[in-house]
């Protein structure tokens, strides 16, 4: 594997891994959807000046692609990646990326509901396994019941928006190209939450005086490293086979579990391990299931 094949797997696999843990860091001063929204908008700027630099925008989006482009933009990011935000005001940073690993599992159910995509035995056990893992997290042994705080609750919300996001994009009509998809996505995100935040009582400025450096920096590492991440994952997407591509989710909550127990000191629940191995145990039978009883089957008839 050539050298820059493994740096961007590592990329992907580091970097996002480690935003729930500087989410949570940004969040601490910096109000949720004034951080969704200067994140997306430098972000989004930054992707399609690269789209721009390198030629990937050899024509400019439609008004209808932009128009389509821009609701699914809501879904994923605002819905999505602004929900999370909102959340980790009170949820911990692993528990976060931990839920929204389950993403793949309703994406099956969308794709069910939606566009007629029937799931094997396979990807039904891994949601039925994945579940239990994700049930688990919740469970509290001293009250033999299951809780939900208002930030899990928002949580399992971003996951809802952003499955209805990833099946509705596979029959959206947008750009061609990801690059260009995705900063057009990140420009609209970013201006519209800039926008909420403007109209709300107070002045941005005021509101902009109670930033802590150290949200700063987590802030500049979400806009900055994290458009890196996504530039690393086109990259893979072109050159790599999917099915190993999308390994980086079953690596990333495992980093964010890490940064989040080691570096954010943060509690861990009761039945955290069992609950994490089941979740991905779930989902790489939903990832890779299949491939893995093809491969079973073509043994036993070589045999």
């Amino acid at each position: 594997m050539e050298p820059r094949i493994v740096l961007s797997y590592l990329a992907v696999y580091i970097i996002w891994g480690s935003t729930y843990f500087f989410i949570k860091i940004a969040v601490e001063t910096i109000p949720p959807f004034f951080g969704v929204g200067l994140r997306f908008f430098v972000a989004g700027v930054i992707l399609l000046l690269v789209a721009v630099a390198t030629g990937q925008m050899k024509a400019r989006p439609t008004l209808r692609e932009i128009l389509y482009t821009c609701l699914l933009s809501a879904l994923l990011l605002i819905g999505g990646n602004g929900l999370v935000m909102v959340a980790e005001q009170s949820v911990d940073s692993y528990l976060a990326a931990l839920l929204i690993s389950s993403t793949p599992l309703m994406v099956t159910v969308f794709d069910r509901v939606l566009l007629g995509k029937k799931a094997g035995w396979v990807q039904i056990a891994g949601i039925i396994i994945g579940i239990a893992g994700i049930a688990l997290l919740f469970y509290h042994p001293g009250t033999w019941s299951f809780r939900f705080s208002a930030g899990d609750i928002l949580l399992l919300c971003a996951v809802a928006s952003w499955a209805l996001g990833t099946s509705l994009g596979h029959k959206f009509p947008v750009h061609e190209n990801s690059l260009v998809n995705s900063g057009v996505q990140m420009l609209f995100a970013g201006i519209a939450c800039l926008a909420f935040i403007a109209v709300m009582p107070g002045r941005a400025v005021d509101v902009a005086a109670g930033f802590s450096a150290r949200s700063l920096l987590a802030l500049g590492y979400l806009i900055f490293i994290g458009s890196l991440g996504f530039i690393a994952y086109t990259y893979l997407i072109k050159h790599e086979p999917a099915v190993r591509v999308t390994s980086y989710a079953l690596v990333n909550p495992v980093i964010a579990v890490a940064l989040g127990l080691l570096l954010g000191h943060e509690k861990p629940v009761a039945f955290l391990l069992p609950g994490c191995v089941l979740a991905l145990i779930g989902l790489a039978l939903m990832l890779y299931g299949n491939t893995i009883v093809a491969r079973l089957r073509r043994g036993k008839t070589l045999s």
